[in-house]
């Protein structure tokens, strides 16, 4: 990033912008002014909004950058830091942080989502579970899996032997 392009600027927040509000503004200027959107007049834009991004979400590269701009450093309230240095979050939680609540089904111990209930999950990310459904690591969650993403559907059908018709 220039010396003329300030990240703060780029994305019209306030210095001590929380990293959500960082991430809300990039986003809907994303939105705005993608090449995909407006065509190659959005690239030198989209170019400037990226690398106002990968400065402010980054704890160390915006207190860095805020340092080296002359002004003082990022508010450790401004989220900064982000998630993964609090010292109160448990070992387990996974990239997606804490759980929301409302929990149902298993709860998996694993990957981005480590922590959280398929009921959760598949109310933030179904996608994510219809990728996982396939994965070896869910074998023993498949159908809890599929009663999730197809509630419609018949339920297995068991004969008097214990096996499936």
């Amino acid at each position: 990033m220039t010396a003329a392009r300030d990240p703060y600027e780029v994305l019209g927040v306030p210095r001590n912008a929380t990293t959500h509000d960082i991430r809300a503004a990039y986003v809907a200027r994303a939105r705005r002014s993608h090449p995909d959107l407006v065509g190659p007049r959005g690239l030198e834009l989209m170019r400037a909004l990226n690398e106002a991004w990968e400065i402010l979400k980054d704890g160390a590269r915006r207190t860095a950058f805020d340092v080296a701009s002359g002004g003082p450093a990022t508010p450790p309230g401004a989220g900064g830091g982000g998630a993964a240095d609090d010292p109160d979050r448990p070992f387990w939680t996974g990239a997606a942080g804490p759980a929301p609540g409302r929990p149902w089904g298993p709860i998996l111990d694993y990957g981005i989502f480590a922590g959280w209930s398929i009921g959760e999950i598949s109310r933030r990310d179904r996608g994510y579970l219809v990728w996982l459904r396939e994965r070896p690591e869910a074998k023993g969650i498949r159908e809890d899996i599929d009663r999730l993403l197809d509630p419609d559907a018949e339920e297995p059908v068991t004969n008097r032997r214990g096996g499936r018709r």
